[in-house]
Parts: structure tokens; sequence; C-alpha cells
């Protein structure tokens, strides 16, 4: 009996690790195909569905900015720039490299056949309007869904067997990330800086992970990241944390051993004081250990951090933003990680739902009972019960006290949330109403809490120090603020991709998110509305 058990246990052993299977899947390329198919039907919705009802100059309210700004740096212009600009030049930086290079190829190949003629895509400008969308459909999507895939396969590489159930997960995962619907419809078929913001972090990031990437590489997708959005910086700082944590771990195998974040703190306290003693030469040299580790695995992205440091205070006077300043102070908002939880909460349905179903589906009864329970188990619990009462005072605290509207939300109806916040929060509404969704606020911190668990000490320490260091430093409601901090927690929230139902269950949530999509587009491009913000008669168009 004990020769076929053996043989079984070698064969598995010599199964191949998932990296080595994340180039194809039933013979197909898992990271590529995807992108590409992604890129295409990306750029033929521009092309045939946005484009022709736009029209060929039509900007949508910030491409009036980003646009110009863009057509400056393609003419080599790089000393012009828009001061109602907010972000660094990032974005415009890729377009120029890109299309500058491309539409001379483009022109060159055309007249060597005698066609070069007045092209939709070039038009009279290399950077036109169309050619600078098309720079975020095709490549941010596709970007977003390779980086997001590769992290997945990096985290996740020592964690799961190795089947095509689970490369398969990974793949909708990834493309359910990609066609996210907060930065998918419409902006990334628009010229937004957000497409590219979310996707050069995960580039970033998939090159941090991977012990094979290049330093200079590392410098590279970092600073890129950086110069795409201002507070992708805080991404860098997370990263950093994670990787210190870890070092010091390595070195002082007590920390490793905490049960709890306050417990892990608390023995790296400890740690720190007693290597700081004199008395102890052992611990001392531990400490210029655990320094020497930290500089070798932090050093890009250090480099990067340091840099930016530099040019906020040396350059740009202390300011995180570069324009409009005025509209864009910072202002302390502890309530934006309500509003984040319950985005988190709303866009997470399709995947709690489909995986709640799928395992009451194939438990007897006594089990479904058992699992609807087990999920509020710790709420039965005095312990709990106290704790979830003094949140709830907590947040009502923060809705009395911290219930604030920037004057954009209040005055820009081409956005859901200035319905959302009428609707709620505007002073002729009832007070009682804005008091309505505090319970939903304590079962999304719940949530992300729970399933946190999941991930180590490390992680949800760093996540639980970047998230509101971004989020509540921001006075404008705006649900793209939200995008980065979901999708980090979405990475790490499911460590389980080996079966049937974590499969069904991303495929339902791929799904999800493209009806969602289609719905978002429709309203986009078919209701428009004459806008009451001047007098010019002109359309105006709902989004987020």
């Amino acid at each position: 009996m004990a020769a076929p058990v053996a043989t079984k246990e070698a064969r598995r052993s010599r199964k191949k690790p998932l990296a080595q299977y994340s180039e194809t899947i039933c013979g197909l390329n898992a990271s590529i195909l995807p992108a590409v198919v992604l890129s295409t039907v990306t750029w033929y919705l521009l092309r045939y569905v946005v484009q022709p009802l736009f029209g060929p100059d039509e900007y949508y309210i910030d491409e009036e900015f980003h646009v110009p700004q863009a057509q400056h740096y393609c003419r080599a212009a790089f000393h012009k720039w828009d001061p109602k600009i907010t972000t660094l030049p990032g974005l415009y930086l890729l377009s120029s490299t890109v299309l500058v290079p491309f539409m001379k190829i483009y022109d060159t190949i055309l007249s060597l056949f005698g066609v070069l003629d007045h092209d939709v895509l070039r038009g009279n400008d290399p950077c036109s309007l169309v050619a600078l969308r098309a720079v975020n459909a095709v490549g941010a999507p596709a970007c977003l869904y390779y980086a997001f895939y590769r992290c997945q396969l990096l985290i996740f590489l020592n964690e799961n067997k190795k089947t095509k159930i689970a490369k398969w997960s990974c793949v909708f995962l990834a493309l359910s990330v990609a066609t996210f619907p907060v930065i998918y419809a419409p902006y990334s078929m628009l010229y937004y800086t957000d497409a590219w913001a979310t996707a050069s972090i995960f580039l970033w990031y998939s090159s941090h992970l991977s012990n094979e990437t290049n330093f200079l590489v590392k410098i590279i997708f970092g600073g890129f990241s950086v110069l795409c959005r201002q507070t992708n910086i805080a991404w860098l700082v997370f990263a950093s944390i994670i990787d210190v944590c870890h070092c010091a771990e390595q070195c002082f195998p007590t920390i490793k051993n905490s049960v709890s974040i306050f417990s892990y703190i608390q023995a790296t306290i400890i740690e720190f004081y007693h290597c700081c003693s004199i008395k102890n030469k052992h611990k001392s040299k531990k400490l210029i250990e655990f320094f020497q580790k930290c500089l070798r695995v932090t050093c890009p992205n250090v480099i990067v951090i340091l840099s930016f440091f530099s040019f906020v205070v040396l350059l740009n006077n202390g300011d995180i933003v570069v324009g409009d300043r005025r509209a864009h102070v910072p202002r302390f908002h502890p309530m934006q990680l309500c509003y984040f939880v319950v985005f988190v909460l709303a866009f997470s349905l399709p995947w709690l739902l489909s995986q709640a179903y799928f395992k009451i589906l194939t438990s007897n009864y006594v089990s479904k009972h058992f699992n609807l329970a087990n999920a509020f188990r710790e709420i039965h619990n005095n312990t709990s019960k106290v704790l979830v009462v003094t949140l709830l005072i907590i947040i009502s605290g923060l809705v009395y006290f911290n219930t604030i509207a920037h004057p954009y939300l209040l005055a820009d109806n081409r956005h859901y949330t200035f319905y959302v916040w009428r609707l709620l929060f505007s002073p002729g509404k009832p007070v009682f109403l804005r008091y309505l969704p505090v319970p939903f606020y304590a079962c999304g911190l719940w949530l992300v809490n729970r399933t946190l668990m999941q991930s180590s000490i490390a992680y949800r320490l760093a996540y639980w120090i970047v998230t509101p260091l971004v989020l509540c430093a921001q006075f404008l409601l705006e649900p793209r603020y939200f995008v980065v901090p979901y999708l980090m927690y979405r990475l790490h929230s499911n460590k389980q991709f080996t079966n049937s139902h974590t499969f069904k269950a991303a495929f339902i949530e791929f799904i999800a998110y493209q009806v969602f999509n289609f719905v978002i587009m429709r309203v986009f491009l078919y209701s428009p509305f004459v806008s009451s913000m001047d007098n010019t008669g002109r359309l105006d168009r709902f989004t987020w």
C-alpha cells in the first residue's frame, strides 16, 4: 500500500511551480493574450462608439486641461504648464514618448505606399484628441491586467495548488480589475490620468514583488507611478513598511511570533530597546544587521521617496499638488475612511455573495446554519458587542462633526456623488438620514479588517497606516480616490484559488462588473443633459 502513495507523492513533487504555468492555460498565453484582447475591445469602443458621439474636438471636463498640455509636450514645449493641472506630467511624457515616434513611423510607411492622407487617428496633429485617448484605451487596461495578474502569481506562488482552476481564477480576477467600473467606464476611453495612475502603481508593485527585477527598473517604474499621480508615493511607503517589518522578523524572531498588530508593535519596541542598550553587544550587532538588510531591500523605493520629497520641499513650496492649490488644500477628513469601506462593501458584493452561495450549495442543512452564523460569531460574545457599540458611537461622532463637503461636490452635477450627497447629506434633508449609513460603515470596517486577517501582520499594519493617510487628507469626496486602496485590498483578500467555486465566483464578479460598465457607459453616452453650470447650452454627461 505504501508504494502507490509514494508514487502519487512523487508525481505531485514533480509538478512545476505556479509561475512556470503562468505562460499558458490550455495552450493560451494567460498573461499576454487577454491583455491584447482587452486593448482591442477598448480601442473598438473608443473608435466606433465614444468618438462618433463626441466628435473630433469635444473635450470632456478635465480633458480641457490635459489635452492641450499633452500637445505642448508632443511639440517639445516642456516649459509650458497649465496652472490648473494638479498632477505631475507622467501621462503627458508617456503620450509624447509613444505617439510622436509612432506617428512618424506611421506617416513614413504610408508615404512609401503613396497613401498619406487625412487619417482618422492622426488628423493634423500627431497628438490629436483621439490619439491621446487611444494611449489610455489601448495601453492602460492591458497594462493593469498584466501587472495585476503577475502580482497574483508572485504573491500566491507558494500558497496555491498548481491547477488550471487557480490560473483561470487569477485571469478573471485580473480582468475584473482591468475593467473595474470606476476607472474603466468611461475614463479608460477619455484622456484622464486615472487609468494610467492605477496601471502604473501595479506595474511598479509587480516589479517590486519580483526578486528578478532589475534595481534600475524598480526605480523607473516607481518614479513613473509617482509622476502619474503624487499620492502613489504612499504605496511605495506601504511596500517599504512591509519590507522593513520582514527584515525585523528575520533579525528578531520574537517579533514574528506576535498574534496581533498591538503585540507586534510591542515586541518591536522591546527588541529595539534592548538593541540600544550599551551592555548588550550581541543585540547591537543584530541592529546593524537589521539596518543593512533594510537598506538593501528598500533602496529603490527609498530613492524614489527621497527624490519626491526633495521636489516637494525644495521646488514646490512644500505642496503635494502642483497647480490649482486653493481648490486642493489638504483637510483632515476621517469620514473618507467610512465612505471608502462602503465603496469596498458595494464592489465586493458580487464576489462575497457568489462565494457564500456556492458554500451553501455544497453543504448540508446543519453546516448551512453553521456557515451563516460563523461569519458573525464574534459579534455574539460580550467583548465584540462592546467593540461594536464603541465603533458605532465613534462613527456617529464622526458623522456629526466631520460631514463636510467640498465646493466642487456641491456645485458639479455631472458626478453621481453630487446626487448621493444631495439625497442624504444636504442641509434641507432630515438630520437622521446622514446616520442611516452608520451600520454600513461599521459593517464595511469589519469586513475589511476580517478579510485582511488572512494576510501577514506586516501587511495589515502597512495597510492601516497608508490607507487612512491617503484618504483622510482628501477634502473632496471622489470615488476615484478609493480605487488603488480597494485594489490593493482586493489583491490580498483571497488566498484560495484552488477550487471550482472560487473560479465561478471570479467569473461572476467579472460578469457583474461588465453589466455595471454597460449601464455606466449607456448613461454616459446616451443620456446627456443641458449644462446648468453656464449659459452656453452645451451638453454634459453623467459619470463618477
